[in-house]
């Protein structure tokens, strides 16, 4: 199956961060994917396929890392690769300790075989875009959006099952991990 270990984003913020960009999803200016209200989610390491066994073995390694919660906000907008060259649009999760928390995960993962990736960027995905009509037009629209003062408590992450099908991603929560 299909994994990834991520943080979730409380209902509320979830709601707030995707009707922002309802404004850009439904103006025409670009093609592409936008990520489902439901599935906006902060990635902290993707494990790709992995058998019921391996599983087991994350469960347990996800299990040990203690690590406290969390108090983050949502920052700035982004782009991948760059503003220039747009094929993802994400906002920033602004928190010093998460990288901390990344680094554990990372090493939990590069004991059980998984690359480790050392170049994390705190963001939650918003769009893939495939092509885009006007880019002064677009980064026009996205400086309308209102995303200050954003803040949330993070208790917990999550090892993820990812099923892709026709209509996009479907994300199933395998266990999650209290922050203490």
């Amino acid at each position: 199956m299909r994994v990834f270990i991520a943080i979730n984003l409380p209902e509320d913020i979830k709601a707030k961060v995707f009707h922002e960009f309802e404004i850009v999803q439904n103006s025409g200016l670009v093609t592409g994917n936008f990520v489902e209200k439901e599935n906006l989610h902060l990635s902290l390491k993707f494990l790709g396929e992995v058998s019921e066994e391996e599983i087991e073995k994350i469960k347990k390694k996800l299990s040990e890392i203690k690590f406290k919660k969390l108090d983050v906000e949502i920052g700035k907008i982004g782009f991948f690769p760059d503003e220039n060259y747009i094929r993802v649009i994400w906002v920033d999760l602004i928190a010093d300790e998460l990288k901390k928390l990344n680094e554990l995960v990372e090493k939990a993962m590069f004991a059980l075989g998984f690359n480790e990736e050392k170049d994390f960027t705190s963001h939650i995905t918003i769009a893939r875009i495939k092509s885009i009509k006007n880019k002064d037009l677009l980064h026009e629209k996205l400086k309308k959006i209102k995303l200050k003062k954003l803040s949330f408590k993070i208790n917990k992450f999550s090892l993820i099952k990812s099923e892709l099908t026709p209509r996009g991603p479907v994300y199933k929560i395998i266990k999650e991990f209290e922050l203490v």
